[in-house]
């Protein structure tokens, strides 16, 4: 299977399993995971990737996308390679993110910099609070479990702003919910295992 092949398989896949929107099947096809990770990593090897793993993040930006229509800033906890950053800068104004890596967020600015992504602003550290001067945030993804309080990240909404998030469900596995200002919870059908295994994030 070549590059292009694989492109539509995932292509294919992401349709199977319900996401039609236009507009998001596009930038996916504008840059796909494993042209990304090549172009991150600077290496003439086409990764393969789990495309149970790319379902599941395309999943997490279309739930994004239609739980809120407004989405000036947002912020994402947790990622790793900074694939779905660069997803959402073709429907955000401006994302942030935390990294306590030092030397992975250099790497990943460096990145962003040279592709003319520049709508993404990364701050070192574990603290959600150091985003406080640029919130309200329309959107919050976070993807680690018990990283971060749920109070502080409601804190941080816009009035009508969303959180998605992970948490222990009555059965202790992990769940994915959305969660508003008003504390309102819903569940949502996403697999927490998948994307926090993914080097994509």
């Amino acid at each position: 299977m070549n590059n292009r092949e694989y492109l539509i398989h995932i292509l294919l896949k992401l349709k199977r399993t319900g996401i039609k929107d236009e507009k998001i099947l596009k930038v996916v096809e504008k840059i796909p995971p494993h042209y990304y990770l090549n172009i991150f990593y600077d290496n003439s090897v086409i990764y393969k990737v789990d495309i149970n793993e790319v379902v599941e993040i395309v999943k997490l930006l279309e739930l994004s996308l239609h739980l809120n229509f407004k989405l000036e800033n947002v912020l994402l906890l947790g990622f790793k390679n900074g694939w779905l950053l660069v997803l959402l800068t073709n429907f955000c104004k401006r994302i942030y993110g935390i990294c306590d890596n030092i030397s992975h967020k250099e790497k990943l600015e460096l990145f962003f910099f040279n592709n003319n992504y520049s709508n993404i602003y990364l701050s070192n550290g574990k603290n959600i609070t150091a985003w406080n001067k640029v919130a309200p945030f329309d959107l919050i993804l976070c993807l680690n479990i018990n990283s971060f309080s749920i109070i502080d990240i409601i804190n941080l909404l816009s009035k009508s702003g969303i959180a998605i998030i992970p948490r222990f469900s009555k059965f202790n596995s992990i769940e994915i919910i959305s969660i508003n200002k008003n504390n309102f919870v819903f569940k949502q059908n996403c697999d927490f295992n998948l994307l926090k295994k993914s080097n994509l994030i």
